[in-house]
């Protein structure tokens, strides 16, 4: 049964994102910013991981409802893990998006160090339709805020998200 979106509105929905969005109504939402797991079987200085980081079953069928939420010509912002860019974008397209841009995001400290430090958050502008494009259209590179991750071992900074929105 789909729900219509105003049930959803300003509210916390726990459960298996796939299974809570096939009971939103279709064309429901007018913008999708999404922070999905990277695909890196994470784990944090202190331990901690991220919950379906270690299998890719859920990409696919998250992203194809997440083009069905969306209301025609309009937007979702994606993060992704760099190294199986692939995978994502294998999802994206074959749900129906089309990619318009890439976001990225300057760190001022390094968060992994291997072969190179990595200082920076990446994103992916995809489209649904044809959307009118922005009056003032904002810089593909932003500086990045840490914040300390207290909620989340990933968590993103609002201040950094809001002009994207």
């Amino acid at each position: 049964m789909n729900l219509p979106f105003a049930n959803y509105r300003n509210e916390v929905v726990p459960g298996d994102c796939v299974q809570v969005m096939r009971r939103m109504g279709s064309a429901s939402v007018d913008f999708i910013l999404t922070d999905p797991p990277y695909l890196c079987r994470y784990r944090s200085r202190d331990g901690q991981s991220i919950a379906n980081d270690d299998r890719d079953d859920w990409l696919e069928p998250a992203f194809s409802e997440m083009y069905r939420l969306l209301k025609p010509d309009s937007l979702c912002l994606s993060f992704y893990g760099w190294h199986v860019a692939d995978k994502f974008i294998g999802a994206w397209r074959k749900a129906g998006f089309r990619l318009v841009g890439h976001v990225v995001f300057r760190k001022r400290y390094a968060s992994s160090v291997r072969f190179l430090q990595g200082r920076h958050e990446q994103a992916y502008l995809l489209a649904k339709g044809d959307p009118k494009l922005p009056l003032a259209p904002i810089s593909d590179v932003l500086e990045w805020e840490y914040t300390g991750n207290r909620l989340h071992p990933t968590q993103k900074p609002i201040s950094v998200l809001q002009p994207l929105i």
